[in-house]
């Protein structure tokens, strides 16, 4: 795995990163980058990174940008959200990266237009990263940082009726899994 971390200083952060990374397998030859920046619209965004090799060939970079707070808050840093939360933060961030391996690089440039224009679109995006987290086996964590986003009052309603409309409900998730170990089987969602 290549893994650079740019801004990030805190172990905790570094240690977890690496630790779900290690489970996604088919992103170990990439160079992937976690970058601390200063978002408006998440707490976390994970793209590629556009270049000659990228868009034409198969040499693939990726950047998870991480806020230094949580969405809407300026006091409740991403350094200090419980271990499960930021594990299930990063498992579903990598579980974009896994949903991009389908694509060349004019395709993302597409993918992108989609997710930022269209809102079934982006659903099926944040579905199918939830899916790739839940396969790896991530489900308890996926569900950690939703009940942590939904049942906290410091966060605001406009990033909590953001998360109720484009991603999983813990529901659903917990449906995944009861099915899926009922079939011993996940099917991720088409886009």
């Amino acid at each position: 795995m290549t893994v650079y971390f740019k801004g990030i200083e805190n172990d905790k952060i570094r240690a977890s990163f690496l630790k779900v990374l290690s489970r996604f397998q088919a992103l170990h030859p990439y160079e992937i980058t976690l970058t601390k920046k200063r978002l408006e619209t998440s707490t976390m965004q994970a793209q590629p990174l556009f270049s000659m090799g990228s868009l034409f060939g198969s040499d693939r970079q990726y950047e998870i940008k991480l806020a230094k707070y949580v969405k809407d808050s300026d006091k409740i840093l991403v350094a200090d959200l419980p271990e499960d939360v930021l594990t299930g933060w990063f498992a579903h961030e990598l579980g974009h990266l896994v949903d991009y391996e389908g694509y060349n690089g004019a395709e993302m440039l597409w993918y992108g237009l989609k997710y930022l224009f269209n809102d079934d679109f982006k659903r099926h995006a944040e579905r199918n990263a939830d899916m790739v987290a839940i396969q790896r086996g991530f489900d308890q964590e996926i569900i950690a940082s939703k009940e942590y986003i939904l049942n906290n009052d410091f966060l605001g309603p406009k990033y909590q009726n953001q998360i109720k409309k484009y991603y999983m409900s813990i529901e659903d998730v917990r449906m995944t899994v009861k099915n899926a170990s009922s079939k011993d089987q996940f099917k991720p969602l088409d886009l």
